[in-house]
């Protein structure tokens, strides 16, 4: 069989390429289920996160709304607006002591006048709150801090950034204060001591977790010790921390937790200082075990499954193999019987389009010889017709002289005369125009043995008819509603061996039908029309349409364009019909196209096509070989 005779590597690379796409399935499973097994066991760790975060920003923020609460008590304290207002530093002293002494936990509580010098300050040394001295008062550039200070709003407190003096870390809290007549009368500043924060926010701690870590606003370290800031230790976290504010980072290094807090006074207080944050991290001893424990998991499932996938594929191959070997048989009869088929319905096809052409031409030369037998018998009678007519205008022409030269006609001989010569006029053209008739009729029965053929320049019957459309685009030409222009492409050096008179003929034709039919009516907007007659050769087979084509060999083809009110959609299929015409009394035949298309088909062995677009004008190509059959 042919199946056994494969090599065993041509088998092998067939399992390869079915296992692949269970490979890469099973891979993709394994690794978001990885992902979504460890996402599990690193919930609970997320959680101790934001729980010490959240823990770290309510005792953070409890602390600094005491110290606000302080701060405005001591600005809307009476006693200290009735001291400041009689710059009383006594009894200021003594207000700013009492509370000094309730709050052990403000290292410094001061008393700054309107004009930004210190008038009175508390200190606490060993335990016990005391009053500087006024030579250690500070004056205002000894006090950078002041200018945080410097638009405070009434009832307001305000902090300012974090601060380190003496090795501790110190906050600034600092509300206005305001005599009886609301007048300020400068303000209340207290020095926070953070250390006792500090400690307990070291002591808020998760089983997995390193201590809460707090930042300023510069990633300087305030809860614990870091030799350098945070944005030098870190570049990538501290940028998180900047532009996001609250989230966290997940590396193989551990995971970071992380929020902003901007300390926000009550009331009608307002932010006023730059964010801290808070940082909970997990180190890697409390991730890589997780890690390693759901990698393993997940590696395990997917051999299994990879396993079983072998099993499967190769039980499915084995199925495949048999099936092929039973179909082999009837698959070579059935190409056999196909191929049959296709030969007969091949020859069945040709077989109808050489019967379809064959009636076509045996209409069209029927038609052709009804119509020229028609044609000959009446042409006798109308030569006749015409040659009396001829006569008779020359008559009433001698006797109309005749009369004239001896005496005046009376009024009514001369308008009898003037009626019959009007009548005469409308016998001659009317016996024209059936000539006309009888003429094209006649072409109908051209074939190729009654045209002469030989090798001609195609510019030469291209001049031929520049010169025969003349009369009909000239200073002569019957009124249109919009003048036209004709322009002939040169056809110079593009010999052909052919039929030059039908060929002529048909590019007359196609040119005329456009003066005719195509600018009248005009497209809206059209001032002046133009009819193109552009000329090329197309090598074989170059866009044939119909497989019939395929072989035939270099064509020339002439365009004929104009922009005119183009072809109505409906019409459009029947204007080769012999005898259709769309002007119909009106001095149209429905033998010009006809005669255009039986040239083309018949005698010149080419092809006429259409475009047309309503509104945008049409386009007739002419396609015949150089040499014709």
């Amino acid at each position: 069989m042919a199946l056994d005779r494969r090599p065993r590597a041509s088998e092998g690379r067939i399992l390869v390429l079915r296992l692949l796409p269970w490979l890469l399935l099973i891979g993709l499973i394994g690794a978001l289920s990885y992902l979504r097994l460890l996402d599990l066991r690193l919930s609970p760790l997320r959680a101790q996160a934001r729980t010490l975060l959240e823990q770290g920003i309510a005792l953070t923020g409890s602390e600094l709304a005491d110290l606000s609460r302080s701060a405005l008590v001591l600005g809307q304290m009476p006693a200290i607006g009735v001291a400041a207002a009689s710059a009383d530093t006594s009894a200021m002293a003594s207000a700013l002591l009492a509370h000094a002494r309730a709050s052990p936990r403000h290292a410094e509580i001061s008393w700054i006048d309107e004009h930004g010098r210190e008038r009175v300050r508390t200190e606490h040394l060993d335990g016990m709150a005391l009053l500087a001295t006024s030579s250690t008062l500070r004056r205002p550039a000894q006090m950078p801090w002041l200018a945080h200070f410097a638009d405070l709003l009434p009832a307001e407190a305000r902090f300012s950034p974090l601060g380190r003096e003496g090795g501790r870390h110190t906050l600034r809290a600092a509300s206005p204060v305001y005599d009886a007549a609301g007048r300020l009368r400068g303000m209340v500043v207290i020095q926070h001591d953070l250390q006792a924060m500090m400690a307990r926010l070291a002591r808020l701690k998760q089983p997995a977790l390193e201590p809460l870590r707090l930042y300023d606003s510069e990633g300087r370290a305030v809860s614990i010790a870091e030799p350098q800031p945070l944005a030098m230790r870190d570049p990538e976290l501290w940028r998180m921390l900047q532009e996001q504010g609250r989230g966290r980072r997940e590396l193989d290094a551990g995971m970071w937790h992380f929020q902003d807090f901007l300390p926000a006074e009550p009331g009608a207080g307002r932010l006023a200082m730059q964010p801290w944050f808070f940082v909970a991290h997990v180190p890697r001893d409390s991730v890589e075990p997780l890690r390693h424990a759901s990698a393993w998991q997940c590696l395990l499932a997917c051999t299994a499954a990879f396993g079983l996938a072998v099993l499967l594929v190769r039980r499915q191959r084995r199925t495949e193999v048999e099936r092929e070997r039973l179909l082999a048989d009837l698959q070579t009869n059935h190409r056999a019987l196909a191929e049959a088929k296709a030969g007969a319905d091949d020859a069945l096809r040709r077989l109808r389009q050489l019967q379809d052409e064959l009636v076509q031409a045996e209409k069209l030369a029927s038609l052709g010889l009804l119509v020229a037998g028609v044609a000959h018998e009446l042409n006798t009678p109308l030569g006749s017709a015409r040659m009396t007519a001829s006569t008779l205008v020359r008559r009433l022409g001698e006797a109309e002289r005749e009369l004239g030269a001896t005496a005046p006609l009376p009024a009514p001989v001369t308008r009898l005369l003037e009626r019959q010569r009007a009548g005469l006029d409308i016998i001659e053209h009317g016996l024209e125009r059936a000539s006309q008739v009888i003429r094209l009729f006649k072409q109908l029965a051209v074939d190729r043995g009654a045209v002469e053929r030989r090798r001609f320049e195609l510019d030469e019957v291209l001049q031929d008819v520049r010169r025969l459309l003349v009369p009909r685009l000239g200073s002569e030409a019957p009124p249109r509603p919009v003048p036209v222009s004709l322009h002939i492409a040169s056809g110079a050096g593009l010999v052909l061996d052919s039929y030059p008179g039908p060929l002529g003929q048909v590019i007359e034709n196609l040119i005329g039908n456009a003066l005719m039919h195509a600018f009248d009516p005009p497209p809206p907007g059209l001032v002046q029309g133009s009819i193109r007659v552009l000329c090329r050769v197309d090598p074989a087979g170059g866009d044939s349409d119909d497989e019939r084509h395929d072989h035939r060999p270099d064509e020339l083809a002439i365009e004929v364009i104009d922009d005119g009110c183009g072809i109505d959609p409906l019409v459009l299929p029947r204007i080769f019909d012999p005898f259709f015409t769309t002007r119909r009394g009106r001095g149209g035949t429905g033998i010009g196209l006809h005669l255009c298309h039986h040239f083309c088909t018949q005698v010149l062995g080419g092809r006429l096509l259409v475009e047309s677009c309503p509104g945008e004008g049409s386009r007739f190509s002419v396609r015949i070989p150089l040499r014709a059959p």
